[in-house]
């Protein structure tokens, strides 16, 4: 950044940021993180945002969406885990145990731990998560249903 288009960043930063945080925090935890990385994309793109009608709309809304997807990748988190969860103890009763989903998860492939971490955990989409690992969207799908089939049949119960 050159020494004038700093310190102008600078200043909207000083102006706007406590006024931004005191607003989404109010929202959710995560504002500040959110609003943290939005103020980076608009560090970074900050010729161009400057430029805009309203720099702190941008910011805004950019730390919103950031909140929002979070949230999303969250419940998706959750769900997965609740369904896997489900699928373990679906029919236990005294005589059947199951084993634990982080030591049937350990016994996962490499390539279906990370395909499963990434698009579950991570909130990743298909594509990204087949970017990340250097392969197609429809080979994580594959990987992601073969790891959900091995995991069914790890969390089976089993009689004692």
């Amino acid at each position: 950044m050159e020494d004038g288009v700093a310190l102008q960043f600078d200043e909207f930063f000083r102006t706007e940021y406590p006024r931004l945080a005191r607003v989404l925090s109010a929202v959710d935890a995560s504002a500040e993180d959110a609003l943290q990385e939005a103020f980076s994309q608009a560090a970074r793109a900050w010729k161009r945002v400057s430029e805009y009608e309203d720099p702190a709309g941008w910011v805004r809304h950019v730390a919103v969406r950031r909140m929002l997807d979070e949230r999303r990748s969250t419940r998706r988190k959750h769900a997965a885990i609740e369904r896997l969860e489900m699928s373990a103890t679906h029919h236990l009763d005294d005589r059947d145990t199951a084993i634990d989903l982080a030591t049937a998860i350990g016994r996962l492939s490499t390539r279906h731990r990370i395909a499963l971490t990434l698009f579950y955990l991570g909130g990743l989409t298909s594509a990204e998560t087949g970017e990340a690992m250097g392969i197609t969207a429809g080979a994580v799908r594959f990987h992601l249903d073969e790891a959900r089939a091995r995991l069914r049949q790890l969390l089976e119960v089993r009689d004692v």
